[in-house]
């Protein structure tokens, strides 16, 4: 039977992607943010909005190695997290939040820390933002996204990887210690999720690496894909069908998209986290090279997802939005309705395929 090792060391975490351009995670000097955690004693722990298994399992994996030294740890979520993420929080060893307004006075007394995981900007954690702000609470923000616009003085962004869980595994390398098997699940979770399941363009052999030393730490592929991909109630398939009827062609098949409406969810009684990858289907056809996702909000607001391949960069065209992300999947959230969106989000995606 494989043991797990001793520790992961620095060397098995991954570079930077060519176009990372802030240097290499194992050659980074991690002293400050390791001292800066090793002199706080109450941590509060946050991820975005509508948060995903990449910010989940890098939160759960941090979450744990802190408690793992004696550090008391809060979290605190600016929206509920997805059933099929619940497992990575089960086994947690402190409380957790998924409504700020819900989280009691005396729970923020003793807090010095707080660390932001997978956040491209402060508007990206909602409420929580507030209160930090009323604890004054300094914080330290681990990221990966391209567009990633935090101006917080204490951060560590490597656009390029594959997942904040990259980012965090190279944290946790320099930190040292063996990580449990807790820590490797989340980890993992993080890792496959953000890589389509190690497939994506962003999976590099140090990426492979890094779940094969999380796999010998106590990570299980197996209980972790079911978690993550076949874990959906019956309701996603009703919704599924309803979405995919909303296709549209563009530019002779080059441009898919498709649309989520309110009546679609209660229709089929389907919740928005029902919906999770619909937006790459899109990319499955053949000659698809851009998906499109518009998503009616409850406030009148529209949430734009974008995916596509190579050479062409949807973070450019959230960006135009007021979003953001990665080159091949990005998104943006824009108080207009719908159909009033739909043309200008259209024509900037059109006119992306012509220049290319």
């Amino acid at each position: 039977m494989p043991t797990a090792p001793a520790a992961l060391s620095p060397a098995q975490f991954p570079p930077p992607r060519p176009d990372a351009g802030s240097g290499d995670p194992r050659a980074h000097d991690w002293s400050a943010v390791l001292g800066w955690l090793e002199a706080g004693s109450g941590f509060l722990l946050t991820t975005h909005v509508n948060p995903d298994a990449d910010g989940l399992g890098s939160l759960a994996a941090l979450a744990h190695s802190l408690r793992e030294r004696g550090r008391r740890v809060l979290v605190v979520l600016p929206s509920p997290m997805p059933e099929f993420c619940r497992f990575l929080l089960a086994e947690l060893d402190a409380p957790v939040y998924e409504d700020p307004a819900q989280v009691p006075a005396e729970e923020l007394a003793d807090l010095d820390r707080a660390v932001i995981l997978d956040v491209s900007g402060r508007e990206r954690i909602g409420a929580v933002a507030g209160l930090l702000d009323s604890r004054g609470l300094p914080c330290l923000v681990l990221d990966h996204h391209l567009s990633n616009e935090a101006v917080d003085p204490f951060q560590v962004v490597y656009p390029g990887l594959s997942s904040t869980g990259e980012v965090l595994g190279a944290l946790l390398g320099a930190w040292g210690a063996p990580p449990s098997p807790a820590v490797a699940r989340s980890l993992y979770a993080a890792l496959t999720s953000d890589t389509g399941g190690f497939a994506f363009a962003c999976t590099t052999g140090d990426t492979l690496e890094l779940a094969a030393a999380l796999v010998r730490a106590g990570a299980q592929p197996a209980r972790i894909h079911d978690q993550l991909n076949q874990n959906y109630p019956a309701a996603r398939f009703d919704l599924l069908a309803r979405f995919l009827a909303t296709r549209r062609s563009h530019a002779d098949g080059r441009l898919a998209e498709f649309e989520l409406s309110l009546e679609m969810l209660r229709g089929t009684g389907a919740a928005r986290e029902d919906s999770e990858g619909f937006v790459n289907l899109g990319l499955s056809i053949r000659g698809c090279c851009l998906s499109l996702l518009f998503c009616e909000l409850e406030d009148g607001r529209t949430k734009v997802n974008f995916r596509c391949v190579e050479p062409y960069d949807v973070c450019a065209l959230a960006r135009e939005l007021g979003g953001g992300g990665h080159r091949l999947a990005a998104g943006a959230t824009v108080a207009t309705p719908l159909a009033e969106l739909r043309p200008r989000v259209l024509e900037l995606a059109l006119a992306q395929l012509r220049e290319r």
